[in-house]
């Protein structure tokens, strides 16, 4: 960055506070004007359900229903608040993860102790338009494992395993996926004890979260929670919204269909091994950086993807370096507020999500879909290579 034209951002002035509300209103005008997503809609399903035969009996009926037991008793308490109080259940199902998002910011901001972009990075969280759009309009709980997964970075950092792991736990509450920054959190501590705290306080909180119900039905909870391997979204034309088989034109060739058979293992290696690689170092942008390569790894050549799991590397996006993070940031929130409009057929997103309705899908939209899976991609790459060299490096030294 030039620091002479920018030095203005490295304090909290006017220019911190007008985003604070900006990032405020937009929130507000989202979650209290908009229907959001068909997710929304899903989740006041399940809550209804959940209310009607219980939430084992849910797990029972529903094969889809593959949340964590207390993000059910959340749908289900969030049904009866609208309920009671007449708001909109798209209202009260969004707005604890648009204030979450608040606590985000914050944690942005301690990220980045001793930076002094620190308020900028604060406030480049803040208005991104993928906070934004996940945490206050999309409908869904992805929003809260980058909050989480922030919270036990900035723990990382500061030398306590013990928190770092309870955090991550907590996370574990709301979606599997956070378990993707697991292996960079661990190895950010250089001592086995540490490392050892870590992972024992991050099962008992986590599974705190689950012993209620997994002490009853525990088979039943694995089956739905731990057996749930995703899917892709498609809309009714065939046009697939995510995929690197898409991007590279391999859709319908034996290759794709290998790609997804070994979907799992194909995330999983360059998660592990950007972890390795990059192990010891407890630094907050190393440690970031990590999970936000984990993150764009598994975006990169997943084959069961949905919109709102981009929510999951927002923040660690700033680890990286300025000039990636805003290409990132500017294509791929182009990409998921350009889809977003399209299916609403609002540029305020104030009319109904409609896929169905939606299914010849633009040239444009396509080329930012694919240029959106292909950035991931090649930055994954990048940063795996990058990392592998280092440690090469380190270990000829």
């Amino acid at each position: 960055m030039n620091d002479g034209r920018l030095a203005i951002l490295k304090r909290p002035g006017a220019w911190f506070w007008l985003s604070i509300v900006v990032g405020a209103l937009v929130r507000g005008a989202l979650v209290f004007g908009t229907e959001g997503t068909f997710d929304v809609s899903i989740k006041l399903h399940h809550g209804n359900q959940i209310n009607r035969v219980g939430l084992l009996g849910w797990y029972e009926m529903a094969e889809v229903f593959n949340h964590p037991p207390l993000m059910g008793v959340w749908f289900s308490s969030a049904t009866r608040i609208a309920e009671a109080t007449g708001l909109p259940f798209a209202a009260v199902l969004r707005a604890p993860f648009a204030l979450l998002d608040l606590a985000t910011a914050g944690l942005v901001w301690l990220a980045f102790a001793g930076s002094p972009w620190r308020w900028a990075a604060c406030a480049g969280y803040w208005l991104n338009p993928l906070a934004v759009l996940f945490s206050a309009y999309h409908g869904n709980t992805d929003s809260a494992i980058a909050a989480f997964a922030l919270a036990s970075l900035v723990a990382v950092s500061r030398g306590r395993p013990a928190l770092a792991g309870a955090a991550l736990g907590v996370g574990l509450w709301v979606k599997l996926p956070i378990l993707i920054a697991a292996p960079a959190l661990l190895l950010g501590f250089a001592h086995g004890r540490d490392r050892a705290r870590f992972a024992a306080t991050f099962a008992l909180v986590g599974l705190a979260g689950y012993l209620p119900w997994l002490a009853q039905e525990p088979a039943l909870l694995v089956r739905r929670i731990a057996g749930y391997g995703g899917s892709s979204v498609e809309t009714p034309g065939g046009a697939v919204v995510w995929g690197l088989a898409a991007a590279l034109r391999f859709g319908d060739t034996p290759l794709a269909g290998a790609l997804a058979a070994v979907n799992m293992l194909v995330c999983a290696v360059p998660i592990l091994l950007l972890a390795w690689w990059r192990r010891g170092d407890p630094g907050a942008r190393v440690v970031g950086v990590s999970i936000c390569g984990g993150f764009l790894a598994v975006y990169g050549v997943t084959s069961f993807w949905a919109w709102q799991y981009l929510a999951w590397c927002v923040p660690f996006l700033l680890f990286l370096d300025a000039r990636v993070a805003t290409v990132l940031s500017a294509v791929l929130g182009a990409y998921v507020y350009g889809a977003y409009a399209f299916l609403t057929g609002s540029p305020l997103l104030l009319g109904h999500w409609d896929i169905a309705g939606h299914a010849a899908w633009p040239i444009g939209l396509a080329v930012l879909r694919d240029a959106s899976v292909l950035l991931c991609f090649g930055v994954a790459l990048a940063l795996l290579a990058s990392a592998g060299l280092a440690r090469a490096r380190r270990s000829a030294t």
